[in-house]
């Protein structure tokens, strides 16, 4: 347990407020997109499907998504010094740049390395799965400092999720790949009953698990909000308590006070 300034405690909440802000700008639209494009894929509109992806909303709403995560990430990133947050933060922001280095690559920025854009969307839905699972364990653990306590339970059934939903994936995966094709891996070109069946499962429970995380990553903005409010009438009520003490007509022979007890709020950081 490491003690904490209360102005120095409100800054990290102020910057984990932020952070999770940032990275609720980067999964509301696309929780809602993949939403979307779910209820038409189980509508069995294949050709609204294909239309909504050609949007340049799709593109935008990847755009946000990549440039949000990372500064989003960045600003969570270094806020407690307990060696898991520590951990978990710096390989989501990994994941993050990686994502970002994906964008530039799609977007022609990077000279000379534009091979391969199906395997390069398949590795960054390969990340995603991971990127769920920390954000929902940092949101999770976040809250529970906060004094949330059921938030690690929903956090615990998340991960589970991404990992069901990443073991699936990969079943996809490897249907899709046409492994003679050689280096950068290819699709195939008639895919299969498996494959869509799959396909189907995997998009489900992506959908599923972004809605979790994006809602683990709201509360924990409430959840700051409420906190900050908390901490500000504290110290209201400390002032105006400090004003009543100046102003009383009891002078210079009253007793000094004994010290009540522990404060009741210490404010200290709890272990990731």
């Amino acid at each position: 347990m490491m003690e904490f300034d209360r102005e120095q405690l409100r800054k990290t909440y102020q910057l984990c407020r932020t952070g999770f802000f940032l990275l609720s700008v980067a999964l509301i639209p696309a929780c809602a997109w993949s939403l979307l494009l779910l209820v038409v894929m189980l509508g069995g509109n294949r050709r609204l499907f294909v239309w909504l992806v050609q949007l340049p909303l799709n593109e935008w709403i990847y755009t946000l998504s990549v440039w949000s995560s990372v500064v989003g990430t960045t600003l969570l990133w270094g806020r407690w010094e307990i060696p898991s947050w520590q951990r978990r933060s710096g390989l989501l922001l990994v994941m993050c740049l990686v994502d970002l280095a994906i964008w530039f690559l799609d977007h022609g920025q990077l000279e000379g390395l534009g091979e391969g854009p199906w395997f390069r969307s398949k590795l960054g839905q390969a990340l995603g799965w991971a990127e769920f699972a920390l954000i929902a364990s940092l949101a999770g653990d976040y809250l529970t400092h906060l004094g949330v306590h059921h938030a690690e339970d929903s956090a615990r059934s998340t991960r589970s999720l991404a990992a069901t939903g990443a073991i699936v994936w990969m079943l996809l995966f490897c249907e899709q790949t046409r492994w003679g094709a050689g280096w950068p891996l290819q699709p195939r070109n008639f895919p299969t009953i498996e494959g869509w069946l799959l396909r189907l499962g995997s998009d489900l429970i992506w959908a599923i698990t972004l809605l979790q995380v994006t809602l683990l990553a709201i509360a924990s903005i409430r959840q700051t909000n409420q906190v900050l409010r908390e901490m500000s009438k504290e110290e209201q009520e400390m002032h105006f308590d400090e004003l009543l003490s100046s102003t009383s007509p009891v002078a210079d022979d009253a007793m000094p006070l004994q010290q009540a007890g522990p404060d009741l709020y210490p404010w200290s950081s709890t272990s990731g």
